[in-house]
């Protein structure tokens, strides 16, 4: 392999280390005498002594049908004049074009660039990449942002777990490349299983990343958890009898627990109502208590006394009456 390395210092010293020692075809051009002789000195390699965005130090140096040609000088467009220069005039299959400002990376790509660096652009990619969605979704971008690669983490409320691919139904515009399983890596089909803590590994084109991550972070409905975990422990594959024993086990311990929730649910409940009937019972039996008549009533009721004499006056007009 032709590999062509324009401009720079400790970066293209340590480019000429990777590449020295793998049969390629080296050809170093840099713009700075000290910096040709240390490469020199060091690693025992011709060094052209030149500005490589210049026509003549390309001719020169025989830079033409490089496979990669990597820029590294300090300026941005120092960088991408080299670049164009050697993908158009000396027919170079890949141009690698560095560059400081991360604003430049898209504007160099539209223009024809290969493939443009920038340290803190894919600083800022790694930082939203790491952070996003608390670390359970981790995307990658290859080929100049043409592929996304999706790591994401299954958790043991998501609908995929528990399932095989071929029940899971990924969409066509996605592919699930590798599983990771500690410590296996699984290639997977479509009787592959997804437990609980898997990686997968999903490939998928930049405008479908977020189809692809809401597909994955679907949740069953109106499931509970000790049903999630009896759902992931009666589908896990045993390795062994001992761990079929174990997962068997499991199994039952959780649905037992679940019975005996509902019976003591049940229990109390049969006890909360005779409880009720009891009350009610005993609320009916008991002697009705009379309310005393109001002040007005017992004011208008003639009293004791006053009856008996009434009594007595009649008894005597009786008598009279019938001595007469």
């Amino acid at each position: 392999m032709k590999v062509v390395i324009a401009g720079g210092t400790t970066q293209a010293e340590f480019l000429v280390s990777m590449f020295k020692d793998k049969k390629n075809e080296l050809i170093i051009i840099n713009p700075s005498e000290s910096v040709a002789d240390t490469i020199l000195k060091r690693y025992h390699v011709h060094v052209y002594v030149g500005d490589p965005w210049r026509r003549y130090a390309l001719e020169e140096s025989n830079a033409y049908d490089a496979d990669i040609f990597v820029s590294l000088c300090p300026s941005d467009t120092d960088n991408y004049a080299s670049c164009i220069m050697a993908k158009k005039c000396f027919n170079a299959r890949k141009c690698i074009c560095v560059v400081n400002n991360p604003k430049n990376v898209d504007v160099y790509k539209n223009l024809g660039i290969d493939s443009v660096i920038s340290s803190s652009y894919l600083l800022g990619q790694s930082v939203r990449s790491e952070s996003s969605v608390e670390n359970i979704m981790k995307t990658m971008s290859v080929e100049n942002d043409r592929i996304v690669m999706i790591e994401a983490v299954v958790l043991s409320k998501y609908a995929i777990c528990g399932h095989t691919l071929k029940e899971i139904r990924f969409p066509r515009y996605c592919s699930v490349s590798a599983v990771y399983r500690t410590p296996d890596v699984i290639i997977p089909n479509g009787d592959t299983l997804i437990t609980a803590k898997d990686q997968l590994l999903i490939v998928c084109a930049p405008e479908d990343k977020d189809k692809v991550t809401k597909f994955i972070q679907r949740e069953v409905p109106g499931k509970a958890a000790t049903e999630l975990i009896a759902d992931a422990v009666s589908h896990i594959i045993p390795t062994s009898k001992k761990d079929k024993k174990d997962a068997e086990a499991t199994s039952k311990a959780i649905k037992a627990e679940e019975k005996e929730e509902a019976k003591a649910e049940a229990k109390a409940k049969k006890a909360a109502e005779k409880e009720a009937r009891k009350e009610a019972k005993k609320a009916a039996s008991a002697p009705k208590v009379e309310e005393p008549e109001p002040a007005s009533k017992l004011a208008e009721k003639p009293s004791d006394q006053e009856e008996k004499a009434d009594s007595k006056t009649k008894a005597k007009k009786i008598t009279s009456k019938e001595s007469k």
